[in-house]
């Protein structure tokens, strides 16, 4: 019972300081804003490509991506047309930014569920590399095994 009394005025006391405090607003950092938008544009072609969303997922490639953009589309709808069903664990590693370009490195596992009910799975280590466009992040290269297009 002592205890809870104790308990009950600490509790109080501390709201009614929370309660008077003024909020500070912190500014997040030019490179958390664009590793944060990185992340944000993988995310959105990784969900596309899990949706078999071939726009979606071509959605954030940049027309001048260095792989050429025509070859990856292929490669992208092969996948799609092959398999129906994806199943992907992604893990990202850690961003490195050198000037407008992120480069979001990552390890992925992934199972591919073909039309008749066969699967391939797969997994590797690949880093991203975007470009920042100013309104957006751009995909332009990729380094290492892709999730995307392991239908080759």
């Amino acid at each position: 019972m002592k205890y809870a009394r104790i308990f009950i005025i600490f509790s109080s006391v501390v709201l009614l300081v929370s309660a008077c405090a003024k909020k500070q607003v912190i500014k997040p950092s030019e490179e958390s804003t664009k590793a944060t938008r990185a992340l944000s544009a993988f995310a959105k072609m990784e969900t596309a490509y899990k949706a078999r969303n071939l726009d979606g997922a071509l959605d954030g490639i940049s027309r001048d991506f260095k792989k050429s953009y025509a070859d990856f589309a292929s490669i992208l709808r092969k996948d799609m047309d092959i398999y129906p069903k994806v199943s992907l664990d992604v893990t990202m590693d850690r961003v490195v930014e050198t000037g407008n370009h992120v480069e979001v490195v990552f390890h992925w596992f992934g199972t591919w569920t073909d039309k008749k009910g066969g699967s391939h799975m797969a997994r590797g280590n690949c880093t991203y590399i975007f470009q920042d466009t100013g309104s957006s992040m751009a995909l332009i290269d990729y380094i290492g095994d892709s999730p995307f297009g392991v239908a080759r």
